[in-house]
């Protein structure tokens, strides 16, 4: 991917031009732009640690504070695993381990309702994009394959408890029958104020895109660039992939969607890398320091 994109990159018109423009031309307005989305990301998390108390009310009680050094502790696991399925482990390392079972199946609570709201607005713009922008073959199979992926994760996420106890009818899921039917607590009230706080947080995360953009002058009108930008997050959510290694999977992705909107390929895929690193990256290290920090307690 990474030489996929240096290919597309160097045969890029007035590269030196743009270089210039991106790194070297800087103004008040550029400024404001990165220091909003530099907040942006503190919000972003927040909201999360936030999801995150609510979603174990009734199994331990956390502070804002604790929630969000267990949400980056899980993201800094998180990136040296598949399609960061380590969040998990890492996030439970603060609960108590009478409650670590029933944490990982609360966390997979949310990260299905933030999937839910990634896909469901990822269907509307790749229905956008079909319409306004361009149509292949291969993006009409992944229209239908969305369309039924999104009825399919609507379905169970309202059906949470009958499909766990399915589940939990598996021979060697039995010993965590208790553990799974955790989900049993979540009503249909509490699952939407999930699915809204997930929302608040795709929001954030399309604004930082855009923001981002604009700061590397990509120049695509608002509406199709907003548009483009949840298709390219649902492409993204459904590729396999290591988070500390998806950065030219996810450069090449936008690249293919917003190329056709823009011919400022640098742009584009410079802000690719930029909200990697503000979104992932950074939060990551903290995390980072937070495991060290309660690895030394847990020694004592």
């Amino acid at each position: 991917m990474a030489y996929a994109l240096y290919n597309q990159l160097r045969r890029q018109e007035d590269l030196q031009e743009i270089l210039h423009q991106m790194f070297l031309e800087w103004d008040a307005r550029r400024i404001y732009l990165l220091v909003s989305v530099v907040f942006l990301m503190v919000l972003n998390w927040t909201i999360e640690a936030q999801k995150w108390r609510y979603l174990l009310l009734g199994t331990e009680r956390f502070s804002l504070w604790t929630s969000l050094q267990s949400v980056l502790t899980g993201l800094a696991v998180s990136v040296i695993t598949p399609n960061r399925i380590g969040e998990y482990m890492g996030r439970i390392l603060f609960l108590r381990n009478v409650h670590k079972l029933q944490g990982i199946t609360v966390t997979i609570v949310g990260s299905f309702a933030q999937l839910i709201v990634t896909g469901f607005l990822g269907l509307i713009g790749l229905i956008y994009y079909i319409n306004q922008v361009k149509s292949t073959q291969w993006i009409y199979w992944l229209l239908a394959g969305s369309l039924v992926l999104c009825i399919v994760l609507g379905y169970f996420y309202f059906n949470l408890p009958t499909f766990v106890e399915k589940l939990s009818a598996i021979p060697f899921l039995r010993k965590v029958k208790t553990y799974l039917l955790i989900v049993r607590r979540f009503h249909a009230s509490q699952l939407l104020r999930i699915l809204f706080l997930s929302f608040l947080r795709y929001g954030i995360y399309t604004t930082q895109f855009v923001l981002l953009l604009k700061l590397l002058w990509v120049d695509v009108p608002l509406v199709d660039m907003v548009l483009t930008i949840w298709l390219i997050f649902w492409a993204m959510a459904i590729v396999p992939t290591i988070a500390i290694a998806e950065i030219g999977i996810r450069g090449e992705t936008a690249l293919y969607f917003l190329a056709p909107l823009s011919q400022n390929h640098v742009g584009i895929v410079t802000a690719t890398i930029l909200l990697w690193l503000i979104n992932l990256i950074i939060p990551a290290l903290f995390g980072c320091l937070f495991v060290f920090r309660m690895k030394i307690y847990d020694d004592e």
